[in-house]
């Protein structure tokens, strides 16, 4: 427990939760989530039945020519000297090589060594949480019934943790970094990863697997088609032997010609025959997709005969995706149920297809031969083509979503449960191909998702979309035009304005030459544009183009007009930004007073606006009058809008991040511990709205001093947006920024250099050298290098950020003055302080009023002053900053105490002792009722005031006070603690003094 009240993991791979809070979190990756003290509870108390599991299938008898590798999994997993440890190994291979088979007969021989063993389906993140989420249901049913899928991945970690000896399998990884998080962070027990991947496993150790012997593979074949242990020295075995040759002694194409054999009685020597043209040897070894195609091409021909509803449901299937998918979903393609189940079990008869319950699992590899080409081993059969395929799936979607002779469209969870197909189906569209059949579908969703503001999940269609415009529409149609606005929307939505960017100045340009400046849609997407440029930082830009649709809009639609509040809104945006808070505030005031008397006080427009008032009130340095209509506006957006909107979640992130500027930082991390608990449960990890408040709660365990929590937290968030949104997608680079700055503020340097190098690297590459993060980027690797020591490197940013700014939006934005704030303090920490003072004066004259930037200016001009030997201007300026700071966060900012002992020391410096230990009582009276007794810094200054009182004198009451302190610091930092060391050794000497 540290003196914050948090607790800590420590060492490799460790776990610890807060009791209080319910936070867990891994000394290594593991996805964290806020859990209830209660669950915490729950996850340590619930106990699994003896050696259980959910093993996909049972081991294959016809299991061979894997002994060694067999043999080797249980070497790798034994105990080292007798001590369980946590291990992770790969099973790796090509596709249909038998990695799967594998690992289902390493678990089935070593059952009885487990306490459990969980089969978990990795082909993607969605699909890992999936499987752990339905741990939880099947340990703890009863609550699992009632909590989200995040809860239930979170509850099953805590409960791996609690219950060591388990077995994970994660079958079918396809990206290493899908699993790594939970490799590091699931201790206690085994993972067994299958993958196509060789490389890319930083934890786990590869064990490869290559196509099976020719003896093992004749043997194989033999004994699947003929149902018996083979005599090698039949003509019978020799054909075995031939046939399993030709199909590379694949394991999956052995399996699927040894079932067609046995089902359809064809010979060997037949089957081999038909199959065509041995395979071609290629450089690079065996082609699986090649090979599967000619088996499964025969086996196409075979089940043609038998059912020709089989044939449509798999073409159809295989553009659907490939888990789950509803038997209910496939019954338009069939003409009642029992045809449906027929053709099924026809499909399963052969292995093409696995049914589970009410679901339909299909093979990747299937799918991917059957999408290429309807003939893909170059053989003549009768089958569908491929775009018929395509057709039914859109069929079977389309009638799902608008069911025939239904009245309105279909509930909410049907649409749920297509979107899934619908992003397959719009991911897959072969080239050359008219995928106009599904337009309307991809028309429908994509709009579905806007009305939901859920536009980031509609970004693949909308490309989809465009996709099909391009093939068959001008490019200056509305459609076409629609469509890259609305796209242009997602992207924002989805965090990459730059991208969004380009788009919407394609769209101004074409809409304003084909409809006019003035048409509605023009001005919408003029708005849209300069929100954007607002958004990526470029203010002047944007208030250009926002003025102009504000004027254009007010001219043509009226002052009042939804459309022209929102222009006005963002409007006063920009002059916040740009240091003019009057007008923004005004302008503020204005529209959401005139919203709320045209749309009502409880539309979304006016909601919105009264956040951004409340917003340019902090901008502008009124945080007690922000933190007021911020929580009004909270009640109202519950009561209005419901506890579980993304707007009143984001309002209330807002109000956290208000009350820790303001020192409230047990107020603010309790209420954005509850942000991030409703955002994970109801949006998911990844969702915009669920990354930022993750930082956001980041940020304020920070400030409350539980570091090592914030940078957990930071390390699950990289973890998640590079799991599921790409390494270079913004909200990872912005995630990762945090995390630099957390490891910064926590002493861990070192990292925080790598990954703050890396971090301007990847953002100049991907944003380019001048954009705004780039440059954000550089100032914090600024910021890290001055922690590391590297002055010199670290001025030399901050001067060329400075240079950027004050080049490109002037030296008077906010922009420009934080980052001269930044350069301020790198020079005071060379010892440059005429230059602080030098660039201190027109910064001041910029700032002007009471705002937080001057506030921290005036603190560097203080401690700059003082070194400088000028105490008549460093009290001068530490006075003022002090009433600034009071005046902007309240009567007990937090942040201000240290500028006053600072205040202390230039009053004992100029001789007014008696005012320095005035200053300092008050001080460490206020410290002890802000920060609490036992914390370092009220130890500290209840060290500096026993300094103070026996320097001037008064050293029988200094010793006394410091007999105190020193067993107060033994207490809560160690004996052995540095600050623990100076104030015994200062005790000792005003004792002694004292005595003579």
């Amino acid at each position: 427990m540290t003196a914050s009240g948090a607790h800590h993991a420590s060492g490799a791979r460790s776990i610890a939760a807060d009791a209080l809070s319910g936070f867990a979190n891994t000394g290594d990756h593991v996805s964290v989530t806020v859990l209830t003290q209660q669950d915490l509870q729950s996850a340590k108390e619930v106990t699994a039945p003896p050696h259980c599991g959910n093993l996909p299938y049972p081991p294959d008898r016809a299991f061979v020519g894997r002994d060694a590798q067999l043999t080797k999994l249980c070497e790798l997993f034994r105990p080292y000297e007798g001590v369980e440890q946590t291990r992770s190994h790969v099973v790796h291979g090509m596709g249909g090589i038998g990695k799967s088979t594998l690992a289902v007969h390493y678990a089935h021989r070593n059952r009885e060594h487990y306490s459990l063993i969980w089969w978990i389906n990795a082909d993607s993140p969605a699909q890992i949480d999936a499987s752990l989420a339905g741990l939880a249901a099947y340990l703890h049913p009863q609550w699992a019934a009632g909590a989200g899928v995040e809860a239930r991945v979170a509850w099953a970690s805590v409960w791996l943790q609690w219950h060591p000896g388990w077995l994970l399998i994660f079958d079918n990884v396809d990206e290493p970094r899908d699993a790594e998080p939970y490799l590091g962070g699931l201790t206690g027990g085994h993972h067994l990863i299958t993958s196509r991947r060789a490389h890319g496993w930083s934890s786990a150790r590869a064990v490869g697997l290559d196509v099976l012997d020719d003896t093992s593979a004749a043997d194989l074949l033999h004994e699947l088609a003929c149902g018996e242990s083979p005599d090698r020295r039949s003509p019978q075995y020799a054909d075995a032997r031939a046939l399993a040759t030709a199909l590379g002694n694949l394991p999956l194409a052995l399996h699927q010609a040894g079932a067609y054999l046995r089902q359809t009685g064809t010979t060997l020597v037949s089957f081999y025959n038909d199959l065509g043209l041995m395979l071609d040897e290629a450089a690079s070894g065996i082609d699986p997709e090649r090979t599967i195609a000619r088996v499964w091409n025969v086996t196409l021909a075979a089940i043609e005969e038998q059912s020709d509803a089989a044939i449509t449901l798999l073409y159809a299937l295989a553009w659907l995706s490939p888990d789950d998918c509803p038997r209910g979903l496939l019954t338009p393609l069939c003409p009642d149920g029992r045809t449906l189940n027929k053709a099924l079990g026809v499909l399963a008869t052969y292995n093409l297809v696995h049914l589970t319950g009410p679901v339909v699992r299909i093979h990747r590899l299937l799918q991917l031969t059957l999408r290429r080409t309807p003939d893909p081993a170059g053989l003549s059969l009768t089958i569908l083509p491929a775009a018929r395929g395509r057709a039914e799936a859109t069929r079977v979607l389309r009638h799902a979503l608008y069911p025939e002779g239904a009245e309105s469209p279909a509930p909410q969870a049907t649409w749920d449960l297509c979107l899934s197909h619908l992003l397959v189906l719009v991911s897959t569209v072969p080239d050359g191909y008219d995928d106009a059949p599904a337009l309307p579908l991809y028309l429908d969703t994509a709009e579905h998702l806007h009305e939901l503001d859920l536009d980031d999940q509609a970004l693949p269609l909308w490309e989809g979309i465009l996709h099909v415009y391009e093939r068959s529409l001008p490019p200056g149609t509305p459609e076409v035009l629609h469509a890259r606005h609305r796209m242009a929307g997602a992207l924002m939505k989805s965090g990459e304005p730059h991208r969004a960017l380009r788009l919407l100045d394609g769209v101004v340009a074409d809409r304003t030459r084909l409809l006019g400046a003035d048409h509605p849609d023009t001005l919408e997407s003029l708005n849209d544009l300069g929100a954007c440029r607002l958004f990526e930082g470029e203010v002047q830009s944007a208030e250009a183009v926002l003025t102009r649709a504000a004027r254009a809009r007010e001219r043509v639609l009226g002052r009042s007009h939804p459309q022209t509040l929102k222009s006005r809104g963002y409007l006063a945006t920009c002059y916040a930004m740009q240091r003019r808070p009057d007008e923004a505030v005004s302008l503020l005031e204005q529209v959401a007073a005139e919203a709320a008397h045209v749309l009502g006080p409880d539309h979304l427009d006016t909601l919105e606006y009264r956040d951004l008032l409340a917003g340019s009130l902090v901008v502008t340095s009124r945080l007690d009058e922000a933190v007021r209509l911020q929580e009004a506006l909270v009640a109202d957006c519950e009561r209005a809008l419901g506890g579980d909107d993304p707007h009143t979640l984001s309002a209330r992130t807002d109000l956290s991040g208000f009350y820790a500027m303001a020192g409230r930082t047990q107020d603010a991390i309790a209420l954005q511990e509850r942000v991030v608990r409703d955002q994970e449960r109801v949006f998911g990890t990844v969702h915009p709205g669920t990354v930022t408040a993750r930082v956001s709660l980041a940020d304020t365990y920070r400030d409350g001093g539980q570091k090592e929590a914030a940078a957990a937290l930071l390390e699950v968030a990289v973890a998640d947006c590079v799991r599921h949104l790409g390494a270079d997608h913004p909200h990872t680079l912005r995630a990762r920024a945090k995390l630099a700055d957390c490891y910064k503020n926590a002493d861990r340097v070192a990292e925080a250099v790598m990954l703050g190098e890396g971090l301007v690297a990847d953002y100049e590459r991907v944003l380019g050298a001048d954009h705004q993060e780039s440059l954000g980027a550089r100032s914090g690797l600024a910021d890290i290098y001055m922690c590391a020591g590297r002055l010199e490197e670290a001025i030399s940013l901050h001067e060329q950020v400075v240079a950027h700014f004050t080049r490109v939006l002037g030296d008077n934005t906010l922009f420009t003055l934080v980052a001269v704030t930044e350069l301020a303090y790198a020079y005071f920490l060379a010892e440059r302080f005429d230059d602080v003072v030098r660039i201190g004066e027109s910064a001041m004259a910029a700032l002007g009023r009471a705002h937080m930037l001057t506030s921290h200016f005036r603190y560097v001009l203080t401690l700059s002053y003082a070194k400088l030997g000028n105490m008549d201007e460093a009290i001068a300026q530490g006075v003022q900053a002090s009433e600034d700071w009071k005046h902007i966060q309240g009567a007990d900012p937090s942040n201000a105490l240290i500028l006053r002992r600072v205040l202390s020391d230039c009053y004992w410096a100029a001789g007014q002792q008696e005012k320095a230990i005035e200053l300092m009582e008050q001080l460490l009276a206020d410290s002890e009722r802000v920060l609490g007794p036992d914390h370092p810094d009220t130890l500290m200054f209840r060290y500096n005031h026993a300094w103070s009182l026996g320097a001037a004198g008064e050293r029988g009451e200094a010793a006394r006070l410091l007999a105190g302190v020193v067993a107060d610091q033994a207490r809560v930092l160690g004996p052995d603690h540095p600050d623990t060391l100076q104030s015994r050794h200062l005790h000792a000497v005003l004792a002694e003094s004292a005595i003579r």
